[in-house]
Parts: structure tokens; sequence; C-alpha cells
């Protein structure tokens, strides 16, 4: 099978999300279980890389980096990416390619306007509100508005997504006939047993560091955590841009946190893995996830997860099993004292064993 996939971001592209992540674990497996020919197109972030290929897996790298860190970049870079997928398509894979996978971060590809073969939309979340926490006025009402209208042009295509919750986002935008719920699988080998945590009580923020993950959440949860903890700690931990990361650093001072937070930023796997093992709990404190990958992360290495009650997390998170749902801040911080006096490690391990990624790739693939 021929497989065209349109992404804003590669797997390499240090901003990526877990939305590339998932769909690159789907994709190498198909590649290597059934011999699948694929392509994902997406901007590039290195000028100097127009094409790479990982695990069997086509990269074309177009246009401009896609940051949105001024008003030209928005204006400019991204519909430049929207019209160079489109040529690209028009020029090498219409008549020659099998299905379409166009995976949506708040604005569609428009695919059913100029694809001719089948088209699946494969999305995490529908962005929504998520507009008002990246980007200034008027971007966010632009983006809301043609979020919710262009969902509307996939009405007659099969949507993929990954949660019970953006089925019902979806569900509330347009009476969709045909959407498949697949979860995601985790690649963590849950540990055989449960590790001995850090001597002083951690909390552990794993994600990309960006507004709507909530960091500045975070951190005042932790604040009042600290005021019956004292000798607690929080290390926030992913990829984020300078000067929000300077931002963070600014408030953890005023709040004279910064003999106990810890911004790590982006490290290494095995660092990473460290600090998931020997935390006491991770607080995922985003406005909205499209499945919350991290939750189960965390839990494949003994850590159960404190969120709030949020798409995505709701549906990742089973109170007393592998962590806990959180209504406002106030409960956040009696939820993450719960963990405190039963870590729920030994059943957070063994729920993390339901998400197998073999499983999860065979089952997304027998939609296309």
């Amino acid at each position: 099978m021929k497989i065209l996939i349109i992404n804003w971001r590669s797997i390499t592209d240090p901003l990526k999300g877990g939305a590339e992540i998932v769909t690159f674990e789907h994709a190498r497996r198909w590649v290597k279980n059934h011999n699948a020919q694929i392509t994902w197109i997406c901007a590039k972030y290195n000028k100097d890389l127009n094409f790479e290929n990982l695990e069997g897996i086509n990269f074309k790298y177009l246009g401009k980096e896609l940051k949105r860190d001024s008003t030209l970049n928005l204006f400019f870079s991204f519909p430049l990416f929207f019209y160079l997928a489109y040529k690209e398509y028009q020029d090498n894979f219409k008549n020659n390619v099998d299905v379409v996978i166009d995976q949506i971060h708040g604005i569609p590809f428009l695919t059913p306007l100029y694809v001719k073969e089948k088209v699946i939309l494969y999305i995490h979340e529908v962005a929504g509100n998520i507009w008002d926490k990246m980007f200034p006025f008027p971007i966010n009402i632009i983006g809301k508005f043609l979020e919710k209208n262009l969902l509307n042009l996939y009405k007659d295509n099969k949507i993929i997504t990954v949660s019970n919750s953006t089925k019902e986002d979806l569900l509330s935008i347009h009476n969709f006939k045909n959407i498949t719920i697949v979860h995601n699988g985790v690649n963590l080998k849950p540990l055989e047993k449960p590790l001995t945590k850090f001597e002083n009580f951690t909390l552990v923020f794993l994600n990309r560091i960006v507004k709507m993950k909530g960091p500045e959440r975070a951190i005042e949860i932790f604040s009042e955590v600290k005021k019956i903890i004292p000798n607690s700690k929080l290390v926030l931990i992913g990829n984020g841009e300078k000067d929000y990361l300077e931002e963070l650093n600014i408030i953890v001072k005023k709040l004279n946190l910064y003999e106990s937070v810890n911004i790590l930023g982006f490290v290494p796997e095995e660092e990473k893995l460290n600090y998931l093992r020997k935390s006491h709990v991770l607080i995922n404190t985003s406005f909205k996830e499209g499945w919350g990958l991290v939750n189960i992360e965390a839990n494949t290495q003994g850590t159960a997860a404190v969120a709030f009650d949020v798409e995505g997390c709701r549906d990742s998170i089973k109170n007393g099993i592998n962590g806990y749902i959180s209504k406002d801040s106030k409960e956040f911080v009696s939820n993450i004292l719960k963990i405190k006096e039963n870590n729920l490690a030994k059943e957070s391990l063994e729920y993390s064993k339901e998400f197998n990624w073999d499983l999860k790739a065979e089952e997304f693939y027998q939609q296309l």
C-alpha cells in the first residue's frame, strides 16, 4: 500500500509533539509488517535538510521552519506550507497513492478539496479554546473559526481519533458518521517492579513546555504542595522555545522557588526515564490532550499521574488505578498528597501493559 502522510512536523523536528511520535510508531510498523510505501510531507526545521529516510519512511521537507514566534511567521510560513503540500501532491502523488492521511493540528490541510484518492482524517484533539492559550488576538479568533468550519469538509471521510473525548468534540461540531477510536500504544517497556523513589518528594512535569501544556499551572500547584511538604521538588522536562523558558524562570524566582524547581528543558532519553522512575508523581497540567500518552509512559515506570479533568487525560487516567483526575487546583494538590500516601506504583505498572503498540498499529492499518 502506498500511503501519503501530511503533517506540520516530522519525528525529528525539535518542536514535535506526542501526535508526531504516535504517527511514527504506527507508520514504522506498517512498513515493517505490511511493506507499506510511506511518504511523510512536513515543514522544514533545518534549512539544509530536504529529505531523509527513517525506518523505511520517506520524510520530505518543504517550505520554511514553522514557529509561532512572530505574526510574520504565522501569516507566511504556515500558508506557504499549505500551498507546497498541495503542489507536492499534484506533482508527485496524484494517481500514485492509495490513501492520504491528513493529520490535523488546529487547521486541516483541506485534502478533500483536491485529493482524488481515499482521505483519512487523523486527529488527536480539537484545539478549540487552546487557540486562546497559544495565540494572541485576533489570530486566536480566526483559528477557532477556521478549525470549526473547515472540519466540516471531512463529513464524508473516515476519521480516526485516539479518545472518546475527541470523538465527542468532533460530534459537537458536525454529525460525523464515520469516526473510529484507535487508542495509542506506549513504547516504554513496563518495569518488572517499581524502583526506589528520590529521597525528597518529587513531582515531574514531562511535556512540551508551551502554554497549552500548563507549565505555569504546574509551578503554581507545586508552590502549594511545598507549603505542606517543605523539602519537595519539581522538575520540568520537555522542549520549549527559549523566550518562554525564560518567562517560567522569572515566575519561579518571583515565587521564591528557585532552589526547589528545576526547568531542564530537553534531556536525553535515559535521564528522562530516570526522572520518570524515581519521581513520586507525574503532574499533567495540560489544558487539553488528545490522549495523554505521557500519563501512560509514567505508569510504565511505576509512577502514577495526576491531571486536570480535561479531554484526553480523563480517557487515559483511571482514578485510584494509575492516578487521579482533578476538577480544580485544590483537588489537584489533594490528589498529589493521596499518591504520597499510596503511590499506586504496582497498579500503574499493571495498567500500562494494556497499551501494546503492535496491536494498535495493526488496528489502525485495517482502517486504511
